[in-house]
């Protein structure tokens, strides 16, 4: 059995290519009854329960065993919030953790406050898309999220906003978490997309502007936040965001990304030559020409394998047809390998290694 070495700075050579989903989530999952979305029980004290410390939305009833979930909701303060200060303040704790735990993920440390554009935010919307749906991470550029401003449902676009994250494909930075950029109102950083942890981050005063005394108002009719984050329950502030969002108004492209390695597989005029199989040499040891009237020994290599570090064979694939290989000939074959993708066979291929081992033929 033949051997050859790959030489790592030219038998190799890595590619990253993606695929892009378009993603809308409607309103009609975000709004209305509560058909789509599931709740949570949190015991706050002995046997007193509250709403939990977040929401997930499915595309069908969460009792239904066809149904997936799409995205969970929460929102958090810092103890530096001034509405941690109030008196009435619900679930005051419940919020701290969860603005924590969103910092921890985000920003590397419990105790770190989230800023936008040199702003400090202690009041935060958390939109944590599904891994499903968001599959290896956001595409950066194409986040959209309407929100309305004033009133209830997801009827017309009238008087909204829509947040995007335009030019991130170029001006994203890499924080903890991974890549991320920010949010926009208009010219106006207010959030923040964290595109490997698939979370967007935003803050609450983009409804309204805070007041002197409250830094999340509201104001509507039933069914709308009106100081809830002082008042109510996480699960309230969440029914209230929810209302907000209009039609398709979460939109973003998932972004699935295919890691490929080439490998060029070099068999040179005197590689490969000669063959395990018995029948390869008469009685007596000697090699057999093929064919011809030249002496020359010839090879039809018929498949190709892909061997670690330590000779154990990874994958075996089959040539479409037997390539001819002799003292006088030398060919050049390529392997490409996806990383979650079948192997792809470029041309006629002989066995080779992934790392540092090389080329078989059998």
């Amino acid at each position: 059995m033949s051997f050859r070495e790959f030489n790592q700075s030219t038998d190799i050579a890595t590619q990253l290519s993606v695929v892009n989903e378009v993603i809308p989530l409607t309103g009609a999952f975000f709004s209305g009854t509560d058909f789509y979305t599931k709740t949570y029980i949190n015991i706050t004290s002995g046997s007193a329960v509250s709403g939990g410390f977040w929401q997930t939305v499915f595309d069908g009833a969460p009792t239904s065993i066809s149904s997936s979930a799409l995205v969970d909701f929460t929102y958090g303060h810092s103890s530096a919030s001034l509405l941690q200060g109030y008196s009435e303040t619900f679930e005051n704790s419940e919020k701290q953790r969860v603005y924590q735990q969103m910092a921890t993920l985000l920003l590397g440390s419990k105790n770190s406050i989230f800023s936008f554009n040199s702003v400090n935010y202690y009041e935060l919307f958390f939109v944590l898309l599904k891994r499903r749906i968001y599959k290896d991470e956001i595409k950066k550029g194409n986040t959209t999220i309407i929100v309305r401003v004033s009133g209830t449902g997801a009827g017309a676009l009238a008087d909204t906003l829509t947040l995007t994250d335009n030019g991130a494909a170029s001006a994203f930075t890499v924080g903890p978490s991974g890549d991320e950029a920010p949010l926009f109102s208009g010219s106006t950083q207010v959030g923040r997309v964290y595109y490997n942890a698939g979370i967007i981050a935003f803050a609450t005063g983009v409804f309204l502007a805070p007041t002197a005394t409250n830094s999340v108002h509201w104001s509507g009719s039933a069914g709308m936040l009106n100081t809830v984050p002082v008042t109510g329950n996480l699960d309230s502030i969440v029914y209230g965001l929810r209302q907000h969002i209009v039609n398709d108004g979460i939109q973003f492209l998932n972004q699935t990304n295919l890691h490929s390695t080439t490998y060029f597989c070099r068999a040179l005029n005197s590689d490969f030559n000669y063959s395990t199989n018995p029948t390869f040499v008469d009685s007596d040891g000697r090699i057999l020409p093929t064919s011809g009237t030249d002496n020359q020994s010839r090879t039809y290599p018929t498949k190709i394998g892909l061997y670690d570090i330590n000779d154990n064979v990874l994958a075996v694939a089959s040539l479409s047809e037997p390539v001819k290989k002799s003292p006088d000939s030398e060919i050049v074959t390529r392997v490409r390998l996806s990383f979650g993708f079948a192997l792809a066979v470029l041309g006629s291929m002989f066995v080779a290694s992934l790392f540092n081992a090389g080329l078989f033929i059998g």
